[in-house]
């Protein structure tokens, strides 16, 4: 790659999003006539050029912020994460820094960059960001911070587990480990605060209004507001701190989460609903709540309630052990109704969730509950699950009721415990009538924590369902992302062998296939028919490296196709499903998820070879058109399924999958169809499930499968006949 250098105008750099116009450089080979406005744009390519990256060019612009025109240092260091570098930043002056530790970035004081890239001789050679080029001389003594960068994966290449010792969740709880060590501090210094007030009320009344001297009252006036001044001060920053740390973790969890499900296997998500899915992503948002919350702050008062008891003891004595006895009776209680509450809790999380399933259901198929004339039964359905999700918010209302009167009279019945004990002191002369007083203000803020975490009991339970969940998901396997497999795809021939595979989707389940085997040479159609739940869809799955086989063995130009990187194999692959599924985004955007780097030209040949062209050329903004939202629904059957196509064959896949390419189509559509699998044909392997003898006759051989079983392999002429004669037994 070229460096980037300036010459092309800037204002084009502010009519589009820095990826887009990087993206478009590549597609074009015009990385030398780019500029950027930002110096950590310009840092990129020298920086990767020198840590030896090489890889494609499309995870480049898979890792580019996809809606900035301007590159800022974290996003420069995200940018690396994505492509498999760590950073770690070291201060420093930038002629101290050792040459072992080329090539790194350097940030001066005033943000300006630098590519430490070798030395030559007793001079340096690094790439200046102000000006645009490379540099060889001496570097002077500026401050700054350096980052070093080292790759994550240190077999290079090599698949390595992903799994860690220890759960997901405790790892990142570590990478905070820093900001709990503030946090703790802070609470500490807002507790002996919260323990100076009472003790400047016992002050006062027993060393002022007791001696009746206000001599002193000024200057332990003015030390108390100093301190009241200073717990703003630190319950605001304490309050940021918290902040700044929920939304670090709800963008990690987030990120994480949703990358562990992308790497999943289909077959681990295809069959959960979308609104499972969904509630099960937005259970994960209690983790964030938690800390943005007020429960997070009582969690760290709890570790200082032993110290306020113990200034408790000192000035009031045996009325130390009211919160004692009372924390024992919150957990005794807490022990035996807890529970119910949180059952209760479960079952209207259980209720509401069902509600939301038929709400999601009703208004994705109002068009089948209209034509079927189902308004009234899908109503009276409704009714029933609202009823539902009412009856349990009640008795979930009622038990958080029950809790919250037992803690309030608890409170209640605590500090009058203590009041009876400091009276009969006082009355003893055990204890000063300041003291009873500040042992009050004392009391109240021991039990308010104990009184706030037993309400809380229930959102600390969430939580840690959530946790548990989201360690759960990062303990799934994932499938294989290496790199190994790259130099065998990049020569593909295109020939496919299926020899005795079974599979089934749970233990418990039928096989959906048994023992089918099949070759496809390079540049042969195959068409695989059969009946319904015949096992033709699983079978393309499994060859488009969503599924693997559980017995047998599934071979692309001899390769076993479990020994691949799956995400290399499906872009080799064109594979076009059944249900064809657009984006939100452009047409444009929507073609090149199989290639983002297509260029204009790639996407009107692609676009007139599967027929759409003129369609798309007719839309007021061709390419550019938005879809992938209910503007969607507004589009042809067979537009939508050309883009689809069109999607897949945007890639040079030497392999062509199509599941059910007809079934939407109408006559002039199949037609379309049948022209682009003829001139598919002796091009590529082409693997076409469908049940039209049109495209049955275009095969060079015919699968037919039953019950997950072959039932023939030979030619469409009595491929045609089989299925004939199926029909005829059928009857």
């Amino acid at each position: 790659m070229d460096t980037i250098n300036e010459q092309q105008p800037v204002t084009q750099q502010k009519s589009d999003a820095l990826s887009e116009i990087l993206t478009a450089a590549l597609r074009t080979d015009t990385l030398d006539t780019l500029q950027s406005e930002s110096p950590y744009a310009a840092c990129l390519l020298p920086l990767l050029r020198s840590l030896g990256w090489n890889h494609y060019a499309r995870e480049l612009i898979e890792a580019l912020p996809h809606f900035s025109d301007y590159l800022e240092l974290v996003d420069l260091r995200n940018i690396l994460v994505r492509l498999g570098y760590e950073s770690m930043p070291r201060k420093g002056r930038l002629d101290q820094l050792s040459s072992e530790l080329y090539p790194c970035l350097f940030v001066d004081e005033e943000d300006r960059p630098l590519v430490l890239l070798g030395t030559e001789g007793d001079q340096v050679r690094y790439f200046d960001a102000s000006e645009n080029k490379e540099v060889v001389g001496k570097l002077d003594n500026r401050k700054g911070c350096a980052y070093l960068f080292t790759h994550i994966n240190t077999t290079h290449g090599q698949t390595v587990s992903t799994k860690a010792s220890g759960e997901w969740f405790d790892q990142l709880l570590g990478r905070f480990r820093g900001l709990f060590g503030w946090l703790l501090g802070m609470t500490f210094l807002i507790n002996v605060i919260a323990m100076a007030v009472p003790l400047f009320i016992m002050m006062v009344y027993d060393k002022v209004i007791g001696a009746e001297s206000v001599d002193a009252l000024p200057s332990m006036a003015a030390g108390i507001v100093l301190l009241l001044l200073s717990d703003v001060v630190l319950r605001y920053y304490r309050g940021k701190l918290l902040g700044t740390m929920a939304g670090r973790m709800d963008y990690l969890i987030g990120v994480e989460s949703f990358r562990q499900i992308l790497s999943l296997p289909p077959i681990l998500t295809e069959r959960s609903t979308m609104a499972a899915q969904l509630a099960r992503l937005k259970q994960f948002d209690s983790v964030r709540d938690f800390f943005t919350g007020s429960n997070a702050s009582t969690l760290l008062d709890l570790p200082f309630i032993p110290l306020m008891i113990a200034v408790i003891a000192v000035i009031a004595g045996w009325a130390a052990l009211v919160p004692v006895v009372m924390l024992i009776l919150f957990l005794v209680f807490g022990l035996a109704w807890l529970p119910v509450s949180a059952g209760r809790v479960l079952r209207t999380g259980q209720a509401r969730n069902d509600k939301q399933k038929i709400l999601i259901q009703s208004l994705s198929g109002r068009s089948e509950i209209k034509g079927a004339a189902a308004e009234q039964s899908w109503l009276d359905r409704f009714r029933e699950y609202s009823a539902e999700s009412a009856t349990a918010n009640y008795k979930a209302a009622t038990a958080s009721a029950v809790i919250n009167a037992v803690s309030q009279a608890g409170v209640a019945i605590g500090s009058l415990a203590v009041l009876v004990i400091g009276v009969f002191s006082v009355m003893a002369g055990d204890m000063t009538v300041g003291a009873l007083i500040a042992t009050m203000v004392l009391i109240s803020k021991v039990l308010s924590p104990i009184q706030q975490t037993f309400l809380s009991f229930g959102r600390f339970k969430q939580v840690m369902a959530a946790v548990k969940q989201i360690n759960q998901l990062m303990k799934l396997d994932v499938e294989k992302n290496s790199r190994a497999s790259s130099v065998l795809l990049s020569g593909l021939k295109g020939r496919v062998g299926i020899d005795r595979i079974s599979f089934r989707y749970s233990p418990s389940a039928d096989p959906a296939l048994t023992g089918v085997s099949l070759l496809a040479e390079p540049g042969e159609m195959v068409a695989i028919t059969g009946d319904t739940g015949s096992g033709k869809s699983t079978l393309v799955k499994l060859i488009a490296g969503m599924y693997k086989p559980q017995a047998g063995s599934l071979t692309l130009d001899d390769q076993d196709l479990r020994q691949m990187n799956a995400r290399d194999l499906r872009r080799s692959i064109a594979y076009v499903p059944q249900n064809a599924q657009l984006f939100h985004g452009t047409i444009a955007q929507n073609i090149r998820m199989n290639d983002a780097l297509a260029t204009d030209e790639d996407l009107h040949n692609v676009a007139r070879a599967v027929g759409i062209l003129d369609d798309i050329l007719a839309l007021p903004q061709g390419f550019d058109t938005p879809i992938g939202d209910e503007r969607t629904q507004r589009l042809t059957p067979g537009f939508v399924h050309g883009i689809s196509m069109a999607r897949a064959f945007v890639c040079s896949a030497q392999v062509v999958i199509l599941d059910e390419p007809g079934a939407a189509l109408d006559r002039e559509g199949d037609v379309k169809l049948v022209s682009q699998l003829r001139a598919l044909k002796g091009k590529k392997t082409v693997l076409v499930v469908t049940h039209r003898p049109s495209h049955i006759r275009l095969a060079d051989k015919v699968i037919v499968l039953e019950k997950g079983m072959t039932k023939f392999v030979g030619e469409p002429d009595k491929a045609l006949q089989v299925l004939v004669g199926g029909l005829r037994e059928g009857k």
